[in-house]
């Protein structure tokens, strides 16, 4: 909005506000009443950008082109560039990056005799021109120079600087908004999200027009093994914007180049539309390459990863057993209990196959979970101790395993906690895949999961004492079975300590703190692509897990309690598991 439309927007609410004041009487007696209105939601707001003030000094022009520029995102930077000289303004890319950084804390210093002004900047995060996002580390500080120029009329302004724009951490999610790009699973049957950071706009045209065009170029370098996209490699979009009609429909023209064959342009078209029909306003989206409609052969159709069961699997007296989200099951006394040594229960995606580690050596499964709480008794609190051991399947044998994960493909994951044997995926009849990780090797590893969509894997690993949180693209054959993994996106900047892990949903995920003491275990929930939120889990916490979304968090602690978030607290749910997990 210009600050002509804003005038005239406020004129006309004045005018409206003196309306509705001429036929309406304040009581002045009376009792007090409670009002029954409802107060809609404002706007997000926008910096307005205002020009260069007459005989500002180098540190004032540095200073409203700041401000302008970060404006500039909701519109088209022409004040930002008023603070320039025309060569500076002819070089300089507002797009080409993005630094976000925390206002409180940032360092002016003018050097009149250099004739420069320098910004010391903490910062937060950064954002590339194709809007991934990068978070710093905490401390991370970065210098820029502006170099001045007074003109003849004595009027200062910027000769060299730095293409990007800087962003105050306070304005960031006004401007800028999260968008999951849709690539499909190798198998070409599920959604494959990346998470992009695009400018914002009322309308979402601009912010449909910069996620198709980052669609059409494709997946990031880590992710793009593990996923297939319909746009060919040249593809792209014409001159013209994304134009989204009244009607919500957004109409999305693609160049010659851009048509594959009738498959790719069925996939095509599944991904922007699910793509684009995630911004506000757009429910549906017409694609047109070269003019023409797109023709495809209707062959895809992108489904959402699976969701976990709904019942966890659960280590409960000594036994196997499941919790519903109410009450807790185990299986049959003649059934037995748990082999001694008995850690990190995971359950498989569909049908329940359980799995877990015994002795830190053997990776077991069991099937007696396959038939759900039928086949199951509720579980007594004063059980009694199992008189006999449970069968299980070895499938695995190793050293030093760690607790394994399911993805949807039937394949259980572990690994040796040293890193230096890589991953190692296992089906429930022994077929063994051991997958190279060179990027794990003189790591120790505390915990693996699979995503949701069993193309990327995350890894909580400690080199030197330093805790790290890493993202990798799962390279697999058409049939599912695991080939490489790709190099990995490092994600949770700043996370402590940690010894579990968990998918909260199909972008975010959950790191457990280790032990405080008297105190609640951290909890960091770090988005893959974006950034990381610090909580507290509950005191004593010793495994997390998730089944949809963050209010699905549970967390059992070492006193056999298991806790579920609720808002911004954690309620005990349950009284006697040592372990619960759901499917992943």
């Amino acid at each position: 909005m210009t600050p002509g439309s804003r005038l005239r927007a406020a004129v006309l609410a004045t005018a409206a506000l003196l309306a509705l004041a001429a036929c309406t009487t304040i009581p002045s007696s009376g009792p007090v009443n409670v009002g029954a209105g409802v107060v809609s939601s404002s706007e997000p707001l926008i910096p307005i950008a205002e020009g260069p003030r007459v005989d500002d000094g180098p540190a004032g022009i540095v200073s409203g082109f700041v401000s302008a520029s970060s404006a500039g995102f909701a519109g088209d930077f022409t004040v930002a560039r008023q603070f320039l000289t025309p060569e500076a303004s002819a070089t300089w890319d507002p797009n080409a990056k993005v630094t976000v950084f925390d206002s409180g804390a940032l360092l002016v210093t003018p050097d009149s005799k250099a004739k420069t002004v320098t910004y010391d900047i903490p910062v937060k995060a950064t954002v590339d021109d194709s809007g991934r996002l990068t978070e710093a580390a905490d401390g991370t500080r970065e210098t820029l120079t502006f170099e001045m120029e007074q003109g003849e009329d004595g009027q200062w302004r910027i000769s060299k600087l730095d293409s990007g724009t800087l962003v105050a951490g306070a304005n960031f999610s006004q401007l800028f908004t999260p968008v999951s790009l849709v690539f499909a699973s190798v198998d070409e049957t599920t959604v494959v999200p990346e998470l992009r950071w695009l400018p914002k706009d009322r309308s979402s045209s601009k912010t449909a027009t910069f996620a198709a065009r980052e669609l059409v170029e494709g997946p990031s370098d880590w992710l793009a093994p593990a996923v297939h996209t319909g746009f060919p490699a040249n593809s792209a979009l014409t001159v013209d914007p994304v134009v989204v009609s009244d009607s919500g429909v957004a109409a999305v023209q693609l160049t010659a180049d851009s048509a594959g064959n009738a498959a790719e342009r069925s996939l095509a078209q599944d991904q922007m539309t699910l793509t684009l029909t995630s911004l506000p306003g757009i429910t549906s989206v017409n694609v047109t390459i070269a003019g023409a409609p797109l023709a495809d052969d209707k062959s895809a159709s992108l489904a959402p990863a699976p969701l976990p069961s709904a019942q966890a699997a659960a280590f409960i007296n000594d036994r196997l057993g499941v919790w519903d989200g109410q009450k807790l099951w185990q299986v049959p006394d003649e059934v037995g209990g748990l082999p001694a040594g008995s850690t990190g229960v995971t359950q498989s995606f569909g049908k329940p196959t359980a799995a877990w580690i015994v002795g830190g050596t053997d990776l077991v499964i069991s099937t007696a979970l396959t038939e759900g709480v039928t086949s199951l008794k509720a579980a007594p609190a004063d059980a009694t101790a199992p008189t006999a051991v449970m069968k299980t399947a070895t499938i695995f044998q190793g050293s030093r395993l760690i607790a394994p994960s399911a993805d949807r493909h039937g394949w259980f994951w572990t690994a040796s906690s040293d890193g230096a044997s890589g991953f190692v995926a296992v089906k429930p009849d022994g077929t063994v895949v051991k997958v190279a990780v060179d990027w794990l090797r003189g790591t120790t590893l505390q915990a693996l999961a699979v995503s949701r969509d069993g193309a990327r894997v995350a890894v909580l690993s400690r080199t030197g004492g330093k805790q790290t949180l890493q993202v990798a693209s799962i390279v697999r054959g058409e049939d599912g079975t695991p080939l490489t993994i790709g190099e990995p996106l490092t994600v949770g900047a700043d996370i402590g300590p940690s010894i579990d892990l968990a998918w909260v949903d199909d972008l975010t995920l959950a790191a457990l703190g280790e032990l405080g003491g008297e105190v609640p275990n951290g909890l960091w929930l770090a988005d893959v692509g974006g950034l990381t939120t610090a909580q507290k889990s509950v005191t004593g916490a010793v495994s997390i897990t998730a089944r949809e979304q963050e209010r699905s968090l549970i967390v059992v602690d070492n006193k056999n309690q298991v806790f579920a978030r609720s808002g911004t607290v954690w309620s005990k749910v349950a009284t006697g598991p040592t372990e619960l997990a759901y499917s992943g």
